[in-house]
């Protein structure tokens, strides 16, 4: 009866460390692809650093990806217009299908970009009834800028102990490192072009 009682115990035990865990001891094959578009002003200027509003914890993981790449980052509690290049993020949807062996996942994340912290073309988009169509239309403003959007999709499979909560984290950095890629290259390419101009 003992024994029964201890071993109930332990797979217990093991069951809340593979759910509630944040370990990764996996082999991952990981993909990350971005649709992307923008609209550019002429004379477009970009601010220093970035304002992350993060419309839930997965921008604080940007924010920090951004951080660790030696750029000022300043987080937003309130979509406001900023000094720095505006940057909001979200997951748009997470799908895990999850074993202690073997996980598969998918995760879709969207970003609203401006390169001199205007929040028009996400307030634009938060309104509306067609997300979709004001995502991807842009207006142009008084200010010249760079207005974008960024879509990433991170699809994975990976083998080996991987717990449920550190599977979806590690899904969630690599959208996170990709949003910092490509806001890193909005930027890189916007100085390169003032300079050249």
């Amino acid at each position: 009866m003992k024994k029964v009682y201890l071993v109930g115990i332990a797979v217990m035990i093991l069951t809340l460390t593979f759910y509630f865990g944040d370990f990764a001891l996996a082999r991952s094959e990981t993909h990350a692809s971005a649709q992307i578009g923008g609209l550019r002003n002429a004379n477009a200027t970009f601010n220093e650093g970035f304002c992350v509003y993060p419309d839930s914890s997965f921008g604080n993981l940007v924010a920090a990806e951004l951080r660790a790449r030696g750029h000022k980052v300043l987080t937003l509690s309130a979509p406001v217009e900023c000094d720095g290049q505006f940057l909001a993020v979200w997951v748009e949807w997470f799908n895990v299908s999850y074993s202690p062996v073997l996980s598969k996942g998918h995760v879709r994340v969207i970003a609203v970009y401006s390169s001199v912290g205007d929040l028009s073309h996400y307030l634009k988009y938060k309104n509306a009834t067609d997300k979709r169509r004001a995502l991807v239309e842009f207006e142009r403003t008084k200010k010249p800028q760079f207005q974008a959007y960024i879509i990433i999709d991170v699809s994975d499979e990976s083998e080996g102990f991987i717990a449920l909560k550190g599977y979806q984290d590690y899904l969630l950095r690599q959208a996170a490192k990709a949003v910092a890629d490509q806001a890193e290259r909005f930027e890189l390419e916007g100085k390169m072009k003032e300079g050249s101009d």
